[in-house]
């Protein structure tokens, strides 16, 4: 019976639609530079296209992106973290990527030697606002100001790191941290992992916003389906790796 109603929601006719989709930067999965592009772009735009729609993708810093995919119906936002409390929240089209959150210090640096949250609270660590990254550490007791220090994008932690101002930075994705050392003319080489945050290291979506009708979550959900049949995120991520 839902199998049978879900094929006649989808084979309904819809009219075409702009969706406006927020994100920030966090290639090469999505960026702006020198034009828009990432694997997780790419599949946004390839899913906009299959359901006749066109994508307005709006790069903000990752605060406001989130605030805004909180409180805006029909917004599409990535790469989201499927975290349990965010489970019933949002409606989640498809997964991107794995993810690994580690926390990463300068090499040179032996002195600072934490081997787990614990042992981090006499350090400064860095997180960015608006992240789930931010929210976690709060919620373990860090206190902004003193063992904490918030800035409002991925590429400021790291210039941060790489400066001495923090000692320790907890990081989504190792291939992200490449390409974004990278972007600031700095050497990722020269950083070492201190330990993982293993509660944290959640798969990463495509997701639509609280309050997206049903009817389009369920026809975004099954053209990723179909993109995920011809090995497209496969295809995009080899080319970009």
């Amino acid at each position: 019976m839902y199998t049978r109603l879900l094929l006649l929601l989808l084979s309904a006719p819809v009219c075409a639609a702009t969706i406006t989709a927020v994100t920030t930067e966090f290639p090469p999965f999505q960026s702006a530079q020198p034009q828009p592009w990432g694997i997780a772009l790419e599949t946004a735009r390839q899913l906009a296209k299959a359901n006749g729609d066109t994508l307005d993708v709006r790069f903000l810093p990752w605060a406001r992106a989130y605030q805004m995919a909180e409180t805006t119906p029909g917004l599409m936002i990535f790469c989201l973290a499927r975290t349990p409390q965010r489970e019933a929240q949002f409606g989640w089209i498809g997964e991107i990527a794995p993810n690994d959150v580690t926390v990463w210090r300068l090499a040179a640096r032996q002195e600072v030697n934490a081997r787990n949250l614990d042992e981090a609270r006499v350090w400064q660590l860095g997180a960015t606002a608006g992240d789930v990254k931010m929210q976690y550490l709060l919620q373990q007791g860090f206190v902004l100001g003193q063992n904490l220090q918030e800035s409002s994008d991925d590429l400021s932690n790291i210039r941060k790191l790489f400066a001495r101002r923090i000692d320790l930075l907890p990081f989504s994705n190792h291939i992200v941290l490449r390409y974004r050392s990278a972007q600031a003319g700095l050497d990722s080489r020269l950083l070492q992992p201190a330990f993982t945050l293993t509660g944290l290291s959640q798969p990463l979506y495509l997701a639509f916003s609280p309050g997206t009708p049903a009817t389009q979550l369920a026809r975004y959900q099954a053209s990723f389906r179909q993109l995920q049949k011809r090995g497209w995120i496969q295809q995009l991520t080899a080319r970009y790796h």
